[in-house]
């Protein structure tokens, strides 16, 4: 079995500037031709601990695909770095700086900035994966049967780069060493707790066959459940997932929207689209996080024509036409008040559905009858008004978080 390290190379990794899902999509790009990745290192822009990092990957893995540190600019070090520890000169490649010049001259320059000619210099002997995406292009070394490869850390540009070059080339230099096929499905769920799904997913050793595993994820929005499988072809593994999808299907179906990098939004606004239907929103601890949700979207516009950020009382009464006495006298997180909103933004945007949050998100506000995460969701169509009272834990941001994804779930399973 080939063995893989991934190393990702940037201070902004380290001090959580920028989440590295890089690493995550060049495993799940490795896993599909039968390469195990064994270890995911996080280095800053360090020489030393950089070079020390490559020196033990090349050590002990067969492949080493490092990321990040290829640009322009003065804390760009990788390539130095990697032609130093190779003991390789760099050289002027001009095809890369004919291509570097060209995608300047394409976005209206006259003149190319001095600092990019630096990425045409290529560590002799190395092979050069043009780069599309960008101007920084990849690089490949394949020495005593090992395989190093250092990619741009712009997401775009590196998965360009593993789409068009690197897994092509990784299957014809190790065509005889590669493994079996990794395969991972994920189904997305909702509304349920961890415990609970796996409850009533009932006992894995019933239905995991051929050696694949289960494991539950969850996240703020809920439980994600990671199917994984080895096998001889991706075929082989494709219908052993698909035979344990059904199993959890047929128990907890309701409670999944989607697969792999689905969103809940996304799968609302699909099945609006598909319906023909329409959905307007009223809001307000969430203040806008449900309609940014939908609007960020392709093609929401064909389903949601609008909504109302209702923060305060006045708003409430002026655009929604809330009574004050249904103010004062159930107050603004009550069901009344959920119902009116709904009901209101129904007729005042002529839609199929209307969708209204009302709640505590904190950290002030609660009381002993109504604490910080009491929410009010009511979901209206011209058949009448249904409600539901949540309870969220958590703090403000994940209250408002856990308000919008409850009421794109009420909407979903009124849609299904």
């Amino acid at each position: 079995m080939l063995t893989c390290e991934i190393l990702s190379i940037g201070d902004e990794l380290l001090i959580g500037q920028v989440v590295n899902t890089n690493a995550s999509y060049i495993s799940e790009k490795l896993n599909s031709i039968g390469i195990d990745v064994t270890r995911v290192t996080t280095v800053g822009d360090d020489a030393t601990v950089i070079t020390k990092a490559i020196k033990r990957a090349w050590k002990e893995q067969n492949i080493v695909i490092a990321t990040g540190g290829l640009g322009p600019t003065h804390d760009d070090i990788s390539k130095n770095i990697v032609a130093k520890f190779f003991g390789k000169k760099l050289i002027l490649h001009k095809q890369t700086l004919a291509r570097v010049k060209a995608r300047f001259a394409s976005f209206g320059y006259k003149k190319m900035p001095e600092a990019n000619i630096g990425q045409a210099m290529i560590p002799q002997g190395f092979t050069v994966l043009p780069n599309d995406r960008g101007t920084a292009p990849g690089l490949l070394y394949h020495f005593n049967r090992k395989t190093f490869i250092i990619l741009p850390g712009v997401p775009h540009e590196m998965k360009f780069l593993m789409e068009n070059s690197v897994i092509k080339l990784l299957r014809k230099i190790h065509k005889k060493k590669l493994g079996d096929v990794i395969a991972h499905r994920t189904l997305l769920t909702t509304g349920i707790g961890e415990s609970m799904l796996a409850e009533k997913v009932g006992d894995v050793n019933n239905f995991l066959v051929g050696g694949a595993t289960l494991a539950y994820l969850p996240k703020t929005s809920g439980v994600r459940m990671r199917i994984s499988v080895r096998a001889k072809s991706e075929q082989i593994a494709k219908n052993i997932i698909e035979k344990i999808e059904r199993h959890i299907r047929s128990r907890i179906g309701a409670h999944i929207y989607g697969m792999n990098d689905e969103t809940l939004e996304g799968a609302v606004v699909a099945l609006l689209r598909k319906r023909k239907e329409r959905i307007a929103a009223a809001e307000s601890c969430t203040g806008g996080m449900l309609s940014m949700r939908i609007t960020n979207v392709p093609g929401a516009s064909e389903i949601f024509p609008g909504g109302v950020v209702s923060y305060s009382n006045d708003i409430k009464m002026q655009e929604l036409g809330v009574s004050e006495a249904t103010l004062h006298t159930y107050g603004a997180v009550s069901e009344e008040c959920a119902i009116a909103m709904a009901e209101s933004a129904l007729k005042k945007f002529g839609t199929t559905y209307a969708i209204a949050i009302t709640g505590i998100a904190g950290p002030d506000g609660g009381t002993s009858e109504r604490p910080v995460g009491t929410v009010w969701i009511a979901l209206a169509d011209s058949y009448g008004t249904t409600t539901k009272l949540f309870h969220f834990g958590g703090e403000r941001a994940i209250i408002r978080e856990r308000s919008s994804d409850a009421a794109l779930d009420m909407l979903r399973k009124k849609l299904i």
